[in-house]
Order: C-alpha cells, then sequence, then structure tokens
C-alpha cells in the first residue's frame, strides 16, 4: 500500500496535499460533526410531537448526506492529488459523525470545551481527524516498498474514539467532587456529624430543607458484630457514642420502635438501597424555624417522643402498620437534624445511631470533605 501523499522530486510531501488534508479536518470534520447531532434534534421533536412514521424518512436523508459529504471529501481530496482520496475522505468522514454519536451517549459528562454538544463535538472532531491523518503523514513518510496507508489513522481514530467514554467518566467524577467539596464548604449553617467509626461519609448533597450526608457502615449488616445484628445495639456497633462514658443507651419505649424502619429521604435511587446505609439531614433555620416536630399534623404521619428523640411514622394503620421514616435529634446550639433509613435498617439501630449524632467541631468540614472524596 502507498503512502497517502504525493511527492516532490525530492521525496516531501508536496504542500497542496498537506494544505487539503489539513482543510478538511479543521474545517470540514467540524460541520460533518454537526449533522448527526442536527438529525437527532430533528427526530426527537418529530417524535415528541407524535409523528413516529415521518421521523423514519429522516433514515434517507441522513444515508443521503453521508453520502454526500464523503463524496465531497474525496474530491477535495482528489484534487489536491492526494494518493488516496476515497480512503482519507472516509476515515475523516467517520471520525467526524462517529464523534458526536459517541460524546452524546457514551460520554455525555466529556465537555471539555466551553459550550454544548454542538461545540465540543465539533472541536473534538476536528483534533481527531487531524492527529488521526498526521499519523497517516508521519508514516507515509517511511522508506521501503510497503507503507500502511491510513491504517494507522484508523487505529488512531478508533482509539480516540475508545477513550472518549473513560474521559467522560473521569470529568464526571471530578465534578462530583468539585460539587461535594462546595457544597459542604458552602453551607452557611452547623452540620450534624454521625460520631462513630463504623459509619463513613460517601455522599453529599443539598437538599431542600438542609443538607444531606450518606453514610454507608464498613461492618457487614448480618455478621452479629454489626450495627444491623441481633447484637444490643446500646453495647456494640454505631449505637455507642463515643465519649459519653455511658455504654449503654437509654430504653426506648415499645411504642416509638414499632413498625419496620422505611427508605427515607432520597431513597429514590436504587443505588443506595443496600443494608447499612442512612441519611444524616441537617436542618436549615428555615426548616428548624418550623420545629422538630415538623410536618407531625399531616395525614399519614404520626409522631413519637422519646427525650430527646423525636420518632416519625410515615403510613397507615398507625404505628403498628406505618413504617418508620426518620429519626429527629434536637442538638445543641438549637441545631436540629434528622437520620433517614435507605434500604434494611432495623429500628433499634436507627435510634442508637440517631444518639450518636452532634455538631461539627470547628475546621471539621475539610475532613468531612476529604473523607467523602476518598470514600
Amino acid at each position: 500500500m502507498d503512502g497517502v501523499l504525493t511527492r516532490t522530486p525530492t521525496g516531501r510531501p508536496r504542500a497542496a496535499a498537506v494544505g487539503a488534508i489539513l482543510i478538511l479536518c479543521l474545517a470540514g470534520a467540524p460541520l460533518m460533526s454537526l449533522f448527526p447531532v442536527a438529525l437527532w434534534e430533528v427526530t426527537r421533536g418529530l417524535v415528541l410531537n407524535g409523528l413516529g412514521l415521518e421521523a423514519m424518512l429522516i433514515a434517507p436523508v441522513a444515508v443521503g448526506g453521508m453520502l454526500l459529504m464523503f463524496l465531497a471529501g474525496a474530491y477535495w481530496l482528489h484534487w489536491a492529488r492526494v494518493t488516496h482520496p476515497a480512503s482519507c475522505a472516509g476515515l475523516v468522514t467517520g471520525t467526524a459523525l462517529a464523534t458526536p454519536v459517541v460524546m452524546g451517549f457514551l460520554a455525555p459528562a466529556l465537555r471539555p470545551f466551553p459550550g454544548g454538544l454542538y461545540v465540543n463535538s465539533a472541536v473534538v472532531s476536528a483534533l481527531a481527524a487531524t492527529v488521526a491523518m498526521s499519523v497517516c503523514v508521519l508514516f507515509s513518510r517511511r522508506a521501503g516498498l510497503r507503507q500502511p496507508g491510513i491504517l494507522p489513522g484508523v487505529a488512531v481514530a478508533a482509539a480516540a474514539l475508545l477513550v472518549l467514554p473513560l474521559a467522560s467518566e473521569h470529568m464526571r467524577d471530578r465534578s462530583t467532587e468539585q460539587r461535594s467539596l462546595a457544597q459542604i464548604q458552602d453551607f452557611g449553617y452547623p452540620i450534624a456529624v454521625l460520631d462513630h467509626p463504623s459509619w463513613v461519609p460517601v455522599r453529599v448533597h443539598e437538599v431542600h430543607g438542609g443538607l444531606r450526608m450518606t453514610y454507608v457502615s464498613g461492618q457487614d449488616p448480618d455478621s452479629p458484630d454489626s450495627p444491623g445484628g441481633t447484637e444490643d445495639p446500646g453495647t456494640s456497633g454505631p449505637g455507642v457514642a463515643p465519649g459519653t462514658g455511658d455504654d449503654t443507651l437509654p430504653a426506648l419505649p415499645a411504642h416509638v420502635t414499632a413498625g419496620a424502619a422505611g427508605p427515607g429521604v432520597g431513597s429514590e435511587n436504587p443505588e443506595e438501597v443496600r443494608p447499612g446505609t442512612l441519611h444524616v439531614l441537617s436542618w436549615t433555620p428555615e426548616r428548624k424555624a418550623e420545629g422538630i416536630r415538623s410536618g407531625c399534623d399531616f395525614p399519614g404521619v404520626e409522631c413519637s417522643e422519646a427525650e430527646p428523640l423525636v420518632a416519625v411514622h410515615r403510613g397507615v394503620g398507625g404505628q403498628a402498620g406505618a413504617r418508620l421514616s426518620e429519626v429527629r435529634s434536637q442538638l445543641e446550639d438549637d441545631v436540629i437534624a434528622s437520620v433517614h433509613p435507605v434500604g434494611t435498617v432495623s429500628p433499634d439501630l436507627l435510634f442508637a445511631v440517631a444518639q450518636t449524632l452532634r455538631v461539627e467541631h470547628p475546621g471539621e468540614r475539610s475532613l468531612l470533605a476529604e473523607t467523602i472524596l476518598h470514600s
């Protein structure tokens, strides 16, 4: 296979061929990358308007558009005396059309440049096509009877498309970390902390009414020594508040712990519905002004007090048929926090954990942020 460029008598590639390739990559590829994005927007608009059959007419338009772009690129390279105009045009066209599809469906978080999908697809397509064709040009300078032609460029373009989803995941993790740091540092009110080494914060979200931190247990929920095991929650697991000097929690009235503990606020995420997961909500002053019994007068909501805790049952049929959805605690400095079960959590465990809540120490937010980032 010959190289992709024609050569001067001295053996150097002709400037016209190199210029034509650069123009096709830097100008033609970004324009071609807009075609599938616009096509998708038009198709989705037709489907949302109830024109499903009419949307099928987009298929011949798509095929015709891709064929037209390929022929235009091949003609342009042929006019510039590139040795393999059809193959080079196919490589650039394929890269330009595949890049926005991959970025839109497999790498939705990848937005390295300011702007939306249109701008990022155009820029990434131009870069990928230019690098792929540059590799082809470099390999075509090799001396010898057989040269790889556009095969190196195809390998580079394929590798770039495979890297895009990985880069998207990395950017998503980075944005999540930055958002978590900002939410913790910018929360203008005291944060409630679950003070037990068996419970580790893994996520933070600013929700209606406060800052919600998600904790997971580092122990096996099914083991006897775990927080949700069969041992007394007042003598082991996260039910022990460190530094209190009292290893036994006060006995709770039977009517308070009646009923199973069910998913609490924010449990709509299936990934979070698992044993040994809790939400700790630090209330804002607006929510705190409503009082610790906020919402207890709503239908289907029953609240029971066990100083300094308030148990909230939600459901029908009284506490026996309702589910324990949260336990609220009045902390020092007039701070209110609530613990919400996610998945399977026993009522005894929920009350034991609620009694380990405390207000953050000065400078502790940085430690919380570091724990979340490394969890």
